[in-house]
């Protein structure tokens, strides 16, 4: 997709925005995660919440050479992982899933390479920061108009057909137009960035 052609301009929404990354980190970090796949990794954006070894995976080449040098890459489709089966241990995804044209065929891959855990962070059209970010799309936000958010509800069911889910975390509890926080996580889905670890289906 070509607007993650530009790493440094992605980078610095969270440069701007380094309260809610904060907060987002720390529901990264709550989850506990090690020796992961990132699919959609970005510039290793994620990658201080999580420990061991990390594989950047991306559509983007420009991305990927800004991800941690001692870190291992691979340039590919998301929905065509060009991993064997159960390949990793762990797979992370924050946030891609709103840029994946087919979010099942996504889930399919990811039940396909994972062995142990799969743990998942977005932001659901029906939250505070989901709708904001809706809106902005609507008025041609670079990145948030090429997004498509789904609810909590679809989100929830699309995970359990692949997955089974052991833990819920969130943050972002307040709106856009409140003083931004910082805050500690939260189990449940009250938030407006959720996260999911959850086991694969047999």
């Amino acid at each position: 997709m070509e607007i993650f052609n530009d790493p440094q301009g992605y980078l610095q929404w969270y440069k701007r925005n380094k309260i809610i990354y904060e907060s987002e980190l720390r529901a990264v970090k709550r989850l506990n995660l090690s020796n992961c796949l990132d699919i959609g990794a970005g510039p290793s954006v994620f990658h201080e919440a999580i420990s061991g070894r990390i594989i950047s995976l991306d559509i983007s080449d420009a991305m990927l050479k800004l991800t941690n040098p001692t870190e291992d890459k691979i340039q590919a489709d998301a929905l065509y992982l060009p991993l064997r089966n159960k390949a990793v241990e762990c797979t992370f995804i924050s946030v891609t899933i709103c840029f994946i044209s087919d979010v099942e065929k996504l889930l399919q891959e990811v039940q396909r390479v994972t062995k142990k855990e799969f743990a998942v962070c977005i932001v659901p059209e029906d939250s505070t920061w989901g709708q904001y970010y809706t809106e902005l799309g609507k008025r041609g936000h670079k990145y948030y108009s090429k997004a498509h958010f789904i609810s909590k509800k679809e989100f929830i069911s699309l995970i359990q057909q692949y997955f089974e889910i052991k833990d819920t975390v969130s943050t972002l509890r307040y709106s856009p137009f409140d003083e931004p926080k910082v805050e500690d996580p939260e189990e449940g889905l009250e938030g407006s960035y959720i996260c999911v670890k959850a086991k694969p289906k047999s």
